[in-house]
């Protein structure tokens, strides 16, 4: 990583004031910087993401993980996260709320060892990765929260977690509308809201999108 220890929590304290974050970051800050310093090491060879620059990732996934932390229910529950690639939302979800039992989604298998590999660094318990190609497979469990991050669209986001959510249920959508299309995912869930936040540093205005496995608020 090109961001020192000390310069990387200077910076994320940062963000997390400048957004009114009801985070401590030390208290996460020691896995979250070993977690990017793999992520930096592996993000080329296993295409996991195509930010360079340490800074961005702080800016971009990683707050945006932190914002939709903020907006799940409290308390401890279950929670799936969808095609999670290099640990977005998930991983990141469970080093600031650590009762969430979670369980990784991934299709590929060289990104399954990058994510069981950091579990295990990271000494995390109540998460885990399981390879299935969703969509195709399915697994047995339901989970009452349903996250993702950029899956391609929102429909197929929606279709997806309409699979895999209990009624009631919610699924939360980090949808990257600058790069990829909504579609039509009222046609899978009712969508309960459409939160709006702009990026730091100009980096534009990113939606989630909040669905429910029924047309009432929970």
């Amino acid at each position: 990583m090109d961001l020192t220890w000390e310069e990387g929590r200077a910076y994320l304290k940062a963000l997390v004031a400048e957004y009114g974050l009801p985070f401590r970051v030390e208290t996460f800050w020691g896995e979250l910087f070993l977690y990017l310093e793999r992520l930096s090491a592996e993000a080329g060879r296993l295409r996991l993401t195509a930010l360079s620059d340490p800074g961005q990732r702080l800016r971009f996934p990683v707050l945006e993980s932190l914002i939709l932390a903020t907006l799940l229910p409290e308390g401890s529950f279950r929670v799936a996260d969808l095609g999670s690639g290099a640990g977005v939302p998930g991983l990141v979800l469970k080093l600031v709320r650590p009762e969430l039992e979670v369980v990784l989604y991934e299709a590929h298998a060289p990104r399954v060892t990058f994510l069981e590999e950091t579990i295990a660094l990271l000494g995390l318990s109540g998460i885990r990765v399981e390879r299935k190609h969703l969509g195709r497979e399915w697994p047995e469990a339901r989970f009452p929260v349903v996250v993702s991050r950029g899956y391609g669209s929102a429909e197929k986001f929606a279709a997806q977690a309409a699979r895999l959510l209990t009624r009631p249920g919610l699924a939360f959508y980090l949808w990257r509308n600058d790069v990829e299309p909504r579609g039509d995912p009222e046609r899978h869930l009712p969508l309960l809201r459409e939160v709006s936040f702009e990026l730091p540093e100009k980096g534009g205005i990113r939606r989630l999108l909040v669905f429910s496995s029924t047309s009432e608020l929970p």
